[in-house]
């Protein structure tokens, strides 16, 4: 076989050899971080329950996106309450929240570039001794698109720890300091 028939059929097979890898590959995702806080879990849920509060614990903040121009609306707090970001560094997204249980959490819908990708998610509180298991999670389907299942492959490494920052910058909001003598 000369070299223009291998390269043409190499050119032919990997595409169709990486579309049958993704048949194969995880239809849907899951990523999910834990953090004990030392607070009751009616302190933490007003910090959930109203998203005018999220660009000062979450991750996706202003100050590290300069350019994200943020908006709410709905209810300031509860279901139907919304959050909407969009700048150059973080696309167009939106959060709104579909369940609010004062002092086990909440659960929002999220969707990112005008709904062409949607999940959903919630931040559960479980108390647990002295302290507050405070729980995020994140959850999509991918569909048969093979792109978005290679794609899905990547979302523990790219939300987790995003995830895992906000639960911290959560942490030493809420946390009661023991006063000093």
């Amino acid at each position: 076989m000369n070299t223009t028939k291998k390269i043409l059929l190499t050119v032919l097979l990997v595409p169709i050899l990486l579309i049958l890898v993704a048949l194969f590959l995880p239809s849907r995702y899951r990523v999910t971080r834990s953090l004990d806080i030392k607070a009751a879990p009616d302190a933490i849920f007003t910090n959930l329950n109203t998203l005018t509060t999220w660009p000062e614990w979450t991750a996706w903040t202003v100050a590290k996106y300069p350019d994200m121009k943020i908006t709410f609306a709905g209810p300031p707090a509860g279901v139907g309450a919304s959050y909407t970001w969009d700048g150059s560094s973080t696309g167009y997204g939106t959060l709104r929240l579909t369940r609010s249980e004062p002092g086990k959490g909440v659960g929002f819908d999220l969707d990112f570039d005008h709904g062409k990708y949607l999940s959903k998610g919630s931040i559960t509180l479980t108390p647990s001794g002295d302290a507050t298991t405070v729980t995020w999670v994140n959850e999509g389907d991918l569909g048969w698109n093979p792109v978005s299942r290679y794609f899905g492959l990547l979302m523990d490494r790219m939300m987790g720890p995003d995830f895992a920052e906000g639960l911290a910058k959560l942490q030493k909001r809420v946390e009661v300091k023991p006063v000093q003598p």
